[in-house]
């Protein structure tokens, strides 16, 4: 097999990543296969079925265009892609595939963001979107996600079926794709009109209204990915200029070579921008990942000193701030989040009024609920979120999208000015009212096949055995969601849940809770840590050194 992959090494689009590869690489394309997953389809670039090039994604386009074929008569699709490796070549391959199998396929000339997918799937009216990008992934990474004609990604139900399609096909380097140009010029691939970009603006703006204080200025930075110009465009069009863009770091390049990491998760990648902070007098850092649905930030004070906002302080500071914006709306308001954010967040909102609706980790779940709640209440959402810096305040989008957040933070960043107050006092001012909740999220990686079993070993000791204490904390109750149970460790007894099954479970003490859960695109096991204790890091050096290092 792998004799007929380098007969055709020249044609894979990966033939520089490969030669440079060790022979250890090299043979871990050949094992195994990808697997289209509920996130969609994540890797490195190689050779082989079990990696990421022009075989393996046009595989994925022939079993989406034989799913779309059996749903519908006359399916479209709309293809974005970021600023990585090989996107817009990516791109190419899926959109000639499925024009090949009578698809009608829209694409866009330059890179786009995440959340302007989603949106040209619902103004356009499409019956998929595909976005080519690996999110914040190392740039060694690319990938594929689909989503449905509603904007948001596919559900488990449609993923396994479409997973099903894709896995029947045999023979990837057979698979027949047409002619690009020749498809351009027959109209069966269409380039989006500029009119898709200008209403998803238009809808931004309508969200934020006007910023009328400008007295914060503000250092954007797009992590060399899709939010710039963009952003910069809305900023300006609200008649917004007390901004300044860390061009070095916002230039589009998919080697990423001015971050370790391109994940405003991490805070090193604000380096550069501090930088420009202190020269510009700046207030305020923001900074996007690649493909602009995660977005973090830094504030900057008089004095020089900074402070780094975590994904779930964030979503506390315009849960707050978004409430208090809305204030003489009178329909009830909801926010949608995920089980693994921050405890203090279901106690804000209620204590805001605010009802709570939690959903497993994703934001498809988000996006699902969404959709279910514009059928069947009138209810205003408030704000949808993620601890993994994930947010939407408008559903224009049905998936993260920092496009329109960053706006909406730097109107509430000048609002605050005026009052002389700041994003530190405010959620300072969350904590002392409600809660003093330490959040963490830590993610341990094990690569190879020997990391996949240690993670799986990680899961069953907690799955398997009877746990009541944690770090010397009493276990209350132990929700298992790949089963659907509840443990009562108080009374013994259990109940079912009633979320869809993955694979995560949760610890609920009466101080918070600590969940883990296999990454979905990464050799990682993802470890979540609400709790109120005063020593956070503490128990979870504690927790990584007792249950997880030390697992076999």
């Amino acid at each position: 097999m792998k004799a007929l992959w380098l007969e055709n090494l020249n044609e894979s689009l990966v033939q520089e990543f490969y030669e440079t590869q060790t022979e250890e690489e090299k043979n871990a394309g050949f094992e195994g296969v990808l697997s289209f997953g509920t996130a969609g389809i994540r890797s490195t670039f190689g050779l082989g079925p079990a990696r990421l090039n022009a075989f393996t994604v046009r595989k994925v386009a022939l079993g989406l265009a034989r799913y779309l074929n059996h749903k519908s008569d006359n399916p479209s699709v709309v293809i974005h892609f970021d600023t990585r490796f090989l996107s817009k070549a990516f791109s190419k391959e899926m959109a000639s595939v499925l024009a090949n199998n009578g698809i009608t396929t829209i694409v866009s000339h330059d890179y786009k963001s995440t959340p302007e997918l989603s949106f040209a799937v619902r103004y356009l009216k499409v019956d998929a979107g595909i976005m080519i990008t690996a999110s914040h992934n190392p740039k060694n990474y690319n990938g594929i996600k689909i989503y449905d004609d509603k904007g948001g990604q596919l559900l488990p139900e449609a993923s396994e079926q479409l997973s099903d399609y894709i896995n029947t096909i045999e023979s990837p380097l057979n698979i027949d794709k047409g002619d690009y140009k020749d498809f351009i010029e027959t109209g069966k691939i269409k380039y989006m009109a500029d009119e898709v970009t200008e209403s998803y603006k238009k809808e931004v703006k309508s969200l934020i209204g006007s910023i009328d204080e400008q007295s914060a200025k503000v250092v954007l930075t797009s992590l060399h990915g899709t939010s710039l110009p963009l952003v910069a465009d809305i900023l300006t069009e609200l008649d917004y200029d007390n901004f300044v863009i860390e061009e070095e770091q916002s230039e589009p390049d998919g080697n990423f070579p001015t971050v370790a990491i391109a994940n405003p998760e991490d805070e090193s990648a604000f380096k550069l921008g501090k930088k420009l902070a202190d020269k510009s007098e700046a207030q305020l850092i923001i900074a996007t990942d690649p493909d602009a649905d995660r977005l973090g930030f830094i504030e900057r004070y008089d004095d020089g000193d900074f402070r780094y906002f975590n994904g779930n302080e964030i979503g506390l500071l315009l849960m707050k701030l978004r409430f208090q914006d809305l204030i003489e709306v009178d329909t009830p308001k909801y926010i949608v989040k995920s089980i693994v954010t921050s405890e203090l967040a279901e106690r804000l909102a209620k204590s805001l009024n605010v009802e709570v609706n939690n959903v497993l980790t994703g934001f498809k779940f988000i996006s699902d609920l969404i959709e279910r709640k514009q059928v069947e209440t009138d209810e205003q959402l408030l704000l949808a979120f993620e601890e993994s810096h994930g947010y939407l305040a408008s559903p224009i989008s049905r998936d993260k999208d920092a496009i329109q957040m960053v706006p909406l933070l730097i109107k509430y960043k000048n609002l605050l000015n005026k009052n002389g107050l700041t994003f530190k006092e405010t959620i300072e001012d969350i904590y002392k009212n409600i809660g003093s909740f330490k959040d963490r999220t830590l993610a341990p990686t094990f690569e190879g096949k020997d990391g996949v079993k240690k993670i799986e070993n990680i899961m069953a000791q907690f799955r398997n055995e009877q746990v009541f204490s944690i770090c010397g904390m009493d276990v209350q109750q132990i929700e298992d969601y790949q089963i659907g149970t509840v443990r009562n460790m108080i009374t013994g007894t259990t109940s079912q849940l009633t979320l869809p099954k993955t694979n995560l479970i949760r610890f609920i003490f009466e101080n918070g809770f600590i969940a883990l859960r296999p990454s979905g695109t990464e050799p990682k096991i993802k470890l979540y840590f609400s709790l109120e204790v005063e020593y956070i890091d503490e128990i979870t050096h504690q927790f990584e050194t007792n249950y997880i290092n030390n697992m076999v």
